[in-house]
């Protein structure tokens, strides 16, 4: 079985504790996707589900300075996904018509409040939900292609400033394009690069609407085994960068930390094993503007339901 469900979910994350004030978070989350992200599976139903954790120790502030929590404190963020994904025979512009809804809960959610300490956490609630009603895939001899359309909803708690928060308080949606190039006759040297552009509503209730964010994720990696048999997979570094393009807004400073424009980049490894089926990475962040600093782990389990 060929990976991938391009159902990337992507939640954003929690309310991160620390002295300072924290960032406008993003429903996109980088570090769901990474190699082979731009192949779409074969036609049939999918189950997906994502085991995803960050260990938050520093953030960046607007001037790209780390800032540590004080007493050496971490906020270690889970969360727990299972999305249902069906590619169809149907064809539109010559693509493979599919489409996912995927949901999700979480221990905690980084975003806008003031915080008195990192070590604290929550019981797991729900999150923001994400569902994509179209996405096309194209195959041919040296490529793939995808290019869709996708919407989260705000189904998790929210209330400006709260330190318990699960959800965001916006709608984003979210359009998304991306392409796997094979490097050699054999398709088993390959590079994968997508795109996803957010657009975020005001946040319910509140002036304040968090900034547009581009981000490109993917990677290059090799296969190995025999692709028809259970015991093979491919490995390779896989990585992600994200800018805000259209820039955050509010009618006042909410501290240092808080900049219109937000950048991060990710790069680590990524094994895929059982021709797709289990697939782990780990990201380690850098450069980061407004952001929260932390190493990224996401591990992926598909399982085909029924083959059409």
């Amino acid at each position: 079985m060929r990976q991938v469900l391009r159902t990337v979910f992507i939640i954003g994350l929690i309310v991160l504790e620390s002295p300072f004030s924290a960032i406008g978070q993003q429903n996109f989350l980088p570090g769901f996707a990474g190699l082979m992200c731009c192949s779409q599976s074969d036609p049939g139903i999918y189950a997906v589900a994502y085991g995803w954790g960050m260990d938050v120790r520093k953030v960046a502030d607007r001037n790209g300075k780390i800032h540590s929590f004080p007493n050496g404190d971490a906020l270690h963020l889970k969360a727990p996904s299972l999305s249902v994904t069906v590619v169809t025979n149907t064809k539109i512009l010559g693509g493979n018509y599919s489409y996912s809804v995927t949901g999700a809960v979480c221990n905690s959610r980084l975003e806008i409040p003031s915080i008195v300490t990192a070590s604290e956490s929550q019981p797991y609630g729900i999150t923001s939900t994400y569902i994509q009603p179209i996405s096309l895939g194209w195959s041919t001899s040296w490529a793939d292609f995808i290019a869709g359309y996708a919407v989260y909803l705000p189904t998790g708690k929210w209330t400006w400033r709260s330190r318990n928060n699960y959800g965001l308080g916006m709608w984003t949606q979210e359009i998304n394009v991306g392409t796997t190039i094979y490097l050699n006759r054999n398709k088993n040297i390959h590079f994968s690069i997508e795109a996803n552009y957010d657009i975020n509503s005001k946040k319910r209730g509140v002036s304040y609407r968090t900034g547009w964010p581009l981000t490109l994720q993917g990677g290059m990696g090799v296969n190995y085994g025999n692709q028809d048999k259970l015991l093979s997979g491919w490995f390779g570094v896989a990585g992600f960068a994200q800018w805000t393009t259209v820039r955050t807004k509010y009618n006042s400073d909410l501290g240092p930390i808080d900049g219109s424009y937000a950048h991060i980049y990710g790069l680590g490894p990524e094994f895929v094993a059982f021709k797709g089926a289990l697939a782990f990475r780990y990201l380690i962040e850098f450069r980061g503007k407004s952001n929260y600093v932390g190493p990224i782990w996401c591990v992926t389990l598909t399982i085909p339901i029924k083959k059409f």
